[in-house]
């Protein structure tokens, strides 16, 4: 699993958020050859997907800032084609962003946290696709996030 790796360092941050990518699309490519040479699907491509009547009231509270667990995090809002059900990148087309997010986080930069919405199975993004897919790439197991 592409999350339990620890990402590694050549001291070039850019350089190594190229790698981090390619090593993420490569995870995202082989379990969907996987899914596909099993003749079933495992898991779904994308994120499951937050569908209750509540999510506008939810989302509309107060919200606190705290830090989660990333195995916590099971689906997104809204659906994006762009990563798959482990936040893996799932289109090159995300490559210039995601390589941003990384490079910063390799920097040591501060990130704005993720947003998520607290389901009853666990939490669902509203905001910060691309900041877990970066963390849970470089072996993270938490990250902050603003808590609705």
């Amino acid at each position: 699993m592409l999350g339990s790796r620890l990402a590694y360092s050549t001291g070039l941050p850019a350089v190594d958020a190229r790698d981090d990518f390619a090593r993420a699309r490569r995870a995202y490519l082989t379990a969907r050859l996987g899914r596909c040479l099993r003749r079933r699907r495992s898991l779904p491509d994308q994120p499951r997907t937050l569908s209750d009547s509540g999510l506008a009231r939810r989302a509309a509270r107060a919200s606190r800032t705290g830090v989660i667990p990333l195995s916590s995090i099971v689906g997104t809002v809204e659906p994006s084609p762009h990563f798959d059900a482990r936040f893996r990148p799932a289109s090159e087309h995300l490559r210039p962003r995601w390589e941003r997010v990384a490079v910063a986080q390799r920097k040591g930069l501060a990130l704005p946290p993720v947003q998520v919405v607290e389901g009853s199975d666990g939490y669902y993004l509203i905001d910060g696709r691309h900041r877990v897919s970066v963390a849970l790439a470089a072996g993270r197991r938490d990250i902050e996030a603003r808590i609705a």
